[in-house]
């Protein structure tokens, strides 16, 4: 995964929880070749509110070092989970077994608009799931360890 070029996402640096995921890497990352391992949709009361949507992402960094394999050697190996509140207008195409992301990007777009949807969320697929939907909310729950014995038993 690479740093986040400038501008990528800052609204994302302001959402409740982005800490544990910058305490981890040190910087907000873009997601690159992250995979989207568990999307839920979950129906919350009141119901003028809409519904809720769970991600956990698999993100890590790679780093230039190789394995004895010949593989890259990735660090900072965590799943990443997200809920969105409030969700509307969600476009969901070609979710399968594999769902590697070009980048997760969150848009705070308050200013384009007066409702009480307040951003703009994309996973740009690479290969399986892509998404575009707006929120009232974001945040991350939590950032746990997630390494090659973790993958095997993902949610």
């Amino acid at each position: 995964m690479r740093r986040s070029p400038e501008g990528y996402s800052p609204a994302a640096m302001n959402i409740p929880g982005s800490e544990l995921l910058t305490s981890v890497f040190g910087y907000w990352p873009t997601f690159h070749d992250a995979e989207v391992v568990r999307l839920e949709l979950v129906r919350v009361e009141p119901y003028g509110a809409g519904p809720d949507l769970l991600a956990d992402v698999h993100a890590f960094e790679i780093t230039n070092e190789v394995d004895a394999k010949g593989h890259f050697v990735l660090r900072h190996d965590v799943l990443v989970s997200f809920r969105f509140r409030g969700v509307d207008q969600l476009r969901l195409e070609d979710w399968n077994n594999q769902n590697a992301i070009f980048g997760l990007g969150i848009e705070d777009i308050r200013s384009r608009q007066l409702d009480v949807l307040k951003f703009e969320v994309r996973f740009d697929g690479s290969f399986g799931v892509q998404a575009r939907f707006l929120c009232r909310s974001v945040e991350i729950e939590s950032v746990k360890p997630f390494g090659p014995q973790d993958q095997r038993a993902a949610p």
